[in-house]
């Protein structure tokens, strides 16, 4: 055979070659470097879309023994939980339990980058608790579905620190909906979601997300003993709840007035004026059934985010709202208010008959100059004689900022304070105060049974 023929074939055999390349790579898309693989799942893109805003909590705390040899032992326990980022500012939201008397709550983000948390606020009855981190660079927050539309058999993925195992994610479905746990003989978890993803000790306060990427549940509990059965708080409960904890931990509370409730409504979340307090903090120019799209200008979708928006307010101010009344939409100035801060008549009782006080909350503004970062504190307004706090010659106006390793911003921190099994086990505690910008540090000891 003639070179030239033989340079020939081999040619054709080339461009053959070629041919059939191009005619499988037109026929097989997928089998191209630009395409995605098909290893991203809808269950991989929600992970993704989520994650960052997953945080891991560490922290010990000392708990009495239960045990009959030694009843009254203190041991230390270490313990473990999850968190979500709702706020980029910091704020996070996990379960009660998780943070429950640990002096030391250590947060470790979805990065590695790792945080002190300042425990804010926290709401027993639902074992929600709200922290805070400081950061100097705004952080990745979730993002909120709703647990109104749940359906058996829906794919759930769960992610958490089970057990220190840092950013762990399981999968399962919704096996039912509305379940009512008891926790002990006086505490119940109420209309809880169902599912079988794996959530073990660690996995509290991690997010339950749907096929979006959403958070629809807040994980909160594991049946002992048994496979495949956890417990998280539906979102839309829980929304309501974090709401009302970020309202309660403002330094100087405020109110818009509006009586505000969440829709979703085709897959979209709305913000409805439901009705005016008529405590006359409210622009008289919004009404019933306007729908709260921005404040500010920034996008809002439930009243978390509203309450998150006000944190930096204060009473005498104003907030521009972006309302969608009818087809149309305008834009109404709200003033905002002083609001009336709750007291607990039993904690108030209590705190006279064994220290012989009562107080006031105050800002941090009553407490600056003082060199430290005093969140706030309780301004004493009577003192009963012969009281302990009498004895040790406390002072009408003088503030309590901390008891034992704990600040006292607000009644809410005396309360928790006042509770904790650190506090009721102790024969005295120090008391922090506060005197014309003065530190002292009395030790005082109740006269009767703890606040219960």
């Amino acid at each position: 055979m003639k070179l030239s023929r033989v340079f020939a074939r081999q040619n054709f055999l080339r461009l053959a070659s070629v041919a059939f390349g191009l005619i499988f790579s037109l026929a097989h898309p997928l089998a191209t470097f630009a395409d995605p693989p098909l290893r991203v799942s809808p269950t991989v893109r929600a992970i993704q879309r989520a994650e960052a805003a997953v945080v891991n909590i560490q922290g010990s705390k000392t708990v009495v023994s239960a045990s009959t040899a030694s009843p009254n032992a203190k041991q230390e326990v270490n313990g473990m939980g999850t968190g979500v980022i709702i706020d980029p500012r910091g704020y996070i939201i996990t379960n009660l339990h998780v943070v429950e008397d640990v002096s030391r709550i250590e947060v470790t983000l979805a990065d590695g980058a790792t945080a002190v948390a300042k425990l804010l606020n926290y709401d027993p009855e639902t074992d929600l608790a709200l922290i805070k981190i400081p950061t100097n660079k705004d952080l990745p927050t979730i993002e909120f579905g709703t647990s109104a539309d749940l359906m058996r058999g829906e794919t759930v993925i769960a992610i958490g620190n089970p057990f220190g195992y840092q950013n762990t994610v399981t999968q399962g479905i919704i096996s039912a909906l509305n379940r009512n746990i008891p926790v002990n003989g006086s505490q119940e978890y109420k209309n809880l979601i169902q599912t079988n993803a794996d959530i073990n000790p660690g996995n509290s306060g991690g997010p339950l997300l749907n096929l979006d990427g959403e958070v629809i549940g807040i994980n909160v509990a594991v049946r002992v003993g048994a496979q495949g059965i956890g417990f998280a708080i539906p979102i839309d409960s829980a929304l309501e709840v974090m709401a009302n904890l970020v309202a309660a931990s403002h330094s100087e509370p405020v109110s818009h007035g509006l009586e505000l409730t969440r829709s979703y409504e085709n897959g979209v979340s709305k913000l409805m004026v439901r009705s005016e307090q008529g405590d006359g903090s409210s622009s008289r120019s919004v009404r019933m059934c306007d729908v709260v799209e921005t404040v500010n200008g920034i996008a809002v979708s439930n009243r978390l985010e509203l309450e998150l928006l006000l944190l930096d307010k204060r009473p005498g101010g104003s907030v521009e709202l972006g309302i969608a009344r009818g087809d149309g939409r305008v834009t109404e100035s709200v003033a905002l208010h002083s609001a009336p801060v709750a007291i607990d008549q039993n904690l108030a009782k209590s705190v006279w008959e064994q220290l012989g006080l009562r107080v006031v909350a105050v800002p941090a503004q009553a407490v600056s100059g003082t060199g430290e970062d005093y969140q706030g504190g309780l301004r004493i307004t009577e003192i009963r004689p012969g009281s302990p706090a009498a004895k040790q010659r406390l002072q009408v106006g003088d503030i309590i900022v901390g008891v034992m390793e704990w600040q006292t911003a607000s009644m809410a921190d005396l309360q928790w304070i006042l509770t904790s099994p650190t506090f009721r086990s102790a024969p005295s505690a120090k008391y922090y105060v506060v005197r014309k910008r003065q530190q002292l540090m009395v030790a005082m000891t109740p006269e009767t049974v703890r606040y219960r």
